[in-house]
């Protein structure tokens, strides 16, 4: 079946046209064609909107969740979600408009400093969920370029559940796969004017790993989880460089989280620290005094990269990256300093917002709003009271600059302290240590570096007194992969060390379902 696609309302003349199969979601099927540039799409939740089509004739009925989400005159005018659609079994072609947004240009070309061109470069990679980072090093180690994009496998959904659901199908395997290797073979062209990419050094989590490598990843996809290949090893991609894989210490622990401990354990990082990696998936590591490793992993889903509520956008310009509460009521701030109409709020936007609002008591414990304040309650509380309204049958309370926040919004991250709150529990018990013995929290990625450590402690993810030792490490996987990439000596440190872990499962616990509950709530 053809698909058609051209700009919205736009005079140009500008259109392309994609075979996918009939049956196939609309929606993998036009942001997994590598035609358009990637979107950060919900995973078919229908939540995010971002794969909004318009029918121009013809247009399907609208699901429950298109009339929720999309506003009433695009729903009379085709506009609908590609997610909650499939490709027709009959038809010529399928025409369809998008929104000028999805046509927006891809990433720019790779900046290179201006020093001399080297011989041969290694080409450290962080293959995240959400986004891939990159960085080209000299044999020293010194970068002479870096920069990142979004995942191109980002149509498939932005969590890892969903990538691993699409790739057990060899075909949508191999597709997820080269959508990444063509991002990485265009990389490296561009870098041939710093000198040639001798060397890739790839550094992702175990499911992200196998799926561009093109393994079977079933031993992911269902309990009990198995891990079939375990890194440190190198292997040999079509038309790209030799490329090393770290260690993968567990299923649900790769190379990310090996890459960061090497890049710690190079900083001589006071002992004991635990490593923090935090996006769609948990993970976090603690090595002791003695350097014995602990690992463990839980689920978050993909909230933390800006994704799923309602509101969720990854940080950028005019997006809201935190608030702060005044005499007149809350105010959001960008990180550019916009202050108009805002396209969405981040990760740690939101954080910001949960802790402003159980501080006021406008949330309980429970992360439920409260609708009616008692009597005593501050002026405040109750002046945010009065932006609480109902939409669809959820609590819904209006933000500055035409943002809202869903009950439905509070309730996944909720969950995400809650599984972030266990995980961390567990991981001190089993290594026999209490908060006050941590000499630092490593926290990794764009998260620790944009929250402030003390709404993580008012939210209850870390335990009271924890804040001020929390270290914002920045991106601790590319890190670790620019050191492994030009040391050789370095990788058979950190795979004695792997080899060695003591691997704990939080599912496994009979207690597991009890011990969540329990940490499902706001606060200490």
């Amino acid at each position: 079946m053809k698909v058609q696609l051209s700009v919205a309302g736009s005079a140009v003349s500008s259109q392309l046209e994609l075979e996918a199969r009939a049956g196939d979601s609309l929606s993998h099927a036009i942001w997994l064609s590598g035609l358009l540039p990637p979107q950060p799409l919900c995973s078919g939740l229908g939540s995010c909107g971002r794969c909004r089509v318009r029918w121009s004739e013809n247009a399907p009925e609208p699901s429950p969740a298109e009339e929720a989400l999309l506003a009433p005159a695009a729903v009379v005018d085709g506009w609908r979600l590609a997610c909650r659609h499939s490709v027709p079994q009959v038809g010529d072609a399928l025409k369809l408009e998008l929104p000028p947004e999805a046509f927006a240009v891809f990433p720019a070309e790779a900046e290179i400093d201006g020093s001399s061109p080297e011989e041969e470069l290694a080409l450290a990679v962080d293959l995240g969920t959400t986004s891939i980072y990159w960085q080209a090093v000299c044999p020293d180690g010194q970068a002479v370029a870096q920069g990142s994009f979004l995942n191109p496998q980002a149509g498939a959904g932005a969590d890892v559940v969903s990538r691993l659901s699409l790739a057990r199908d060899v075909q949508q395997r191999a597709l997820l796969a080269g959508l990444v290797r063509s991002a990485l073979r265009r990389l490296c062209e561009q870098l041939e004017r710093a000198g040639s990419i001798s060397s890739i050094c790839l550094a992702g989590n175990p499911a992200m790993t196998a799926i561009v490598l093109e393994q079977d990843v079933e031993g992911l996809c269902t309990a009990p989880y198995r891990l079939d290949f375990t890194g440190n090893t190198v292997v040999s991609l079509p038309d790209l460089p030799p490329v090393y894989v770290p260690p993968l210490p567990a299923p649900f622990v790769g190379g990310d989280v090996s890459a960061g401990l090497a890049a710690l354990l190079a900083a001589d990082t006071p002992r004991p620290f635990i490593l923090a990696d935090l996006g769609t998936n948990g993970e976090l590591a603690l090595v002791d005094a003695e350097g014995e490793l602990f690992l463990t992993s839980v689920p978050l889903g993909p909230a933390l990269e800006g994704i799923g509520p309602q509101c969720g956008q990854l940080a950028g310009p005019d997006v809201l990256t935190h608030f702060s509460l005044t005499p007149s009521g809350l105010v959001g701030h960008s990180w550019d300093g916009s202050n108009g109409t805002a396209r969405g709020v981040s990760a740690t936007g939101y954080l910001s917002l949960l802790a402003i609002l159980r501080q006021t008591g406008l949330l309980d414990e429970r992360g439920l709003f409260m609708e009616s304040p008692p009597a005593n309650a501050i002026p405040l509380t109750c002046r945010l009271a009065q932006g609480l309204y109902r939409h669809h049958g959820q609590i819904c309370l209006r933000l500055p600059r035409g943002q809202w926040l869903a009950a439905s919004d509070v309730e996944e991250l909720l969950k995400i302290r809650a599984a972030f709150g266990l995980a961390l529990e567990v991981l001190l018990a089993e290594a026999g240590l209490a908060p006050g013995d941590i000499a630092c929290l490593c926290l990794a990625g764009a998260l620790g570096e944009h929250i402030r450590p003390e709404v993580l402690e008012q939210l209850g993810f870390v335990p009271e007194g924890l804040a001020r030792r929390i270290l914002a490490v920045g991106n601790t996987a590319l890190a670790g992969a620019a050191l492994l990439a030009c040391h050789e000596q370095e990788r058979e440190i950190l795979a004695a060390l792997c080899k060695r872990a003591h691997l704990l499962s939080l599912v496994d616990n009979p207690d597991f379902h009890s011990n969540y509950l329990r940490h499902m709530r706001l606060g200490a």
